[in-house]
């Protein structure tokens, strides 16, 4: 299914259920162990000692051979296969990222979501963090993404982001200057040490809340006006998609005339989202953090250059992962370079 959740995969959300309707929704705030046992994940992965497949064999007879190069990372409690590893692969327990949750609150941490996919092959815990009003009626929640793959596809990461709530769209809390408490690990080597330096970067967590919401402030108290705003959105356009935009006086050919239309309709759809904004938030000012959004709203919820829309959950993880996480950061860096 598009939300690659399995037979065998299970989730705790708290308060609300998922876009997709599945796992259990718990309406009291959960530390992260209890939080583990309300998700079902307190289940354990060992690896294999070995790999054995059968063969046809030339003279057609059935064979089995067995092999050390690779091994199964085998889920104890449905048996499933989650992942073929190398034998240097070091798992890290669902319990040890749980414990590792702790590192943000204490005893007083609150997990807003926790669960598995594939299987069991990724797991994640989303931690509630502080929210603030960035303006009037324009909250944002602000979290600590922990993730980490059984399948051998997935390092230990840690990613501080936030929900801006009157969009929903995902906002990289370390849009400038990088973050202490961005973390990836692979699972090789010493995994204890590696759970050690994730528990250090995550102490950083509640300064970049506060670098975060700094930045969020500056924005908001950056007034543009329509010519500012139409200057930052023609630069950003430049930057996401490596294209020189030239004006109608200056066309030096038909590519230069095509650049300039989709130019020209990107920052259309800006526009109109930014009106839409101001109207819903009931914002008099123009500034440059709703011109920015304007711009990550397109980028995260816009449908694919094929007409196709994309899953929930391929949106959700590009959003937090892969193209559109660094386009975001690189709008909003942009817009604080303008302030």
């Amino acid at each position: 299914m598009s939300s690659e959740m399995f037979e065998n995969d299970t989730a705790m959300y708290r308060k609300e259920k998922a876009w997709h309707g599945l796992g259990v929704v718990v309406n009291e705030d959960c530390n992260p162990r209890q939080a583990l046992r309300e998700a079902h994940l307190d289940w354990n992965v060992v690896p294999s000692s070995e790999i054995g497949c059968t063969y046809k064999t030339a003279e057609g007879l059935v064979d089995v051979t067995y092999t050390s190069k690779k091994v199964a990372n085998i889920r104890q409690d449905t048996g499933d296969v989650v992942g073929w590893v190398s034998p240097s692969y070091n798992v890290v327990q669902n319990a040890e990222l749980a414990e590792l949750a702790y590192s943000l609150g204490g005893e007083d941490t609150v997990v807003e979501s926790f669960g598995s996919l594939r299987n069991g092959g990724r797991i994640y815990c989303l931690v509630r963090c502080d929210s603030f009003m960035a303006q009037s009626n324009d909250m944002v929640d602000q979290y600590m993404l922990l993730c980490n793959g059984h399948d051998g596809s997935m390092t230990l990461s840690g990613l501080p982001t936030s929900i801006r709530v009157v969009c929903a769209n995902t906002l990289h809390m370390a849009m400038a200057n990088g973050s202490k408490n961005m973390f990836r690990f692979t699972h090789q080597g010493d995994m204890q040490d590696k759970l050690s330096q994730a528990t250090e970067a995550l102490s950083f967590f509640r300064e970049t809340g506060r670098f975060f919401k700094d930045n969020v402030s500056r924005l908001v108290a950056t007034d543009w006006d329509k010519e500012q705003i139409q200057r930052f959105w023609l630069d950003v356009y430049q930057d996401l998609n490596k294209e020189t935009v030239v004006l109608p006086s200056n066309f030096k050919s038909d590519e230069d005339e095509k650049i300039y239309k989709r130019a020209v309709a990107s920052i259309s759809t800006w526009s109109t989202t930014f009106d839409n904004e101001m109207q819903e938030l009931n914002v008099n000012r123009p500034n440059a953090w709703i011109a920015a959004n304007a711009v990550t709203n397109y980028l995260q919820f816009n449908e694919s250059k094929k007409g196709r829309k994309t899953s929930s959950d391929s949106r959700v993880d590009n959003n937090l992962f892969g193209k559109n996480a660094s386009n975001s950061i690189t709008v909003m860096k942009r817009a604080l370079e303008y302030c």
